[in-house]
């Protein structure tokens, strides 16, 4: 005996609901990243618009840090595409493994990056000479595409940078 549903051919299955889940990993993978190849403004311009809906649904859930990343996000990806350049170098290697660890934790301290909990078990925190905290699984691999703060664009050593500084200190050393 068919059901009163099928007989009337209502489809009782029940759909699922789509949200938009950005992939952090994917997004700033440094062997995926093609610096070398220029971007066309209207890619740059479909990513900014892709975190201007994040932004806006941040605004939503009303998260300050998380919704100033988003905008200084947005503003990069625009200012980028308006005028044709590739974004600021990486940070040193240099820089990146002198980050230091932060132990000093308070219970609300999230990770603008990721919105998780900072005193999450296993959790390796540090904090950038601007004073912004973040996992170290979050920041390294920004930091491995970008030489500032994600959050308030703090500029930081470049690999480029740290080569003139050695060089002056052993020309220093040489002549000193």
């Amino acid at each position: 005996m068919a059901s009163y549903f099928d007989e009337l051919g209502i489809n009782t299955t029940q759909k699922k609901r789509t949200t938009v889940d950005v992939d952090l990993d994917s997004f700033m993978n440094p062997s995926t990243s093609r610096q070398d190849v220029d971007l066309n403004a209207e890619q740059l311009l479909q990513t900014a618009n892709l975190f201007n809906h994040f932004r806006q649904q941040m605004q939503a859930q009303g998260n300050v840090d998380q919704e100033q990343f988003l905008d200084n996000l947005v503003t990069q990806l625009l200012e980028e595409s308006q005028q044709q350049i590739k974004g600021p170098p990486p940070a040193s290697n240099r820089f990146i493994q002198m980050l230091p660890d932060v132990r000093d934790l308070k219970d609300d301290d999230t990770c603008i990056i990721c919105k998780e909990g900072l005193l999450k078990h296993g959790s390796k925190v540090t904090k950038m000479p601007c004073g912004h905290l973040f996992d170290k699984e979050c920041i390294i691999p920004w930091l491995e595409l970008h030489n500032t703060c994600p959050l308030c664009r703090y500029k930081v050593e470049t690999e480029q940078e740290a080569k003139e500084e050695e060089e002056e200190e052993r020309q220093g050393w040489m002549y000193g």
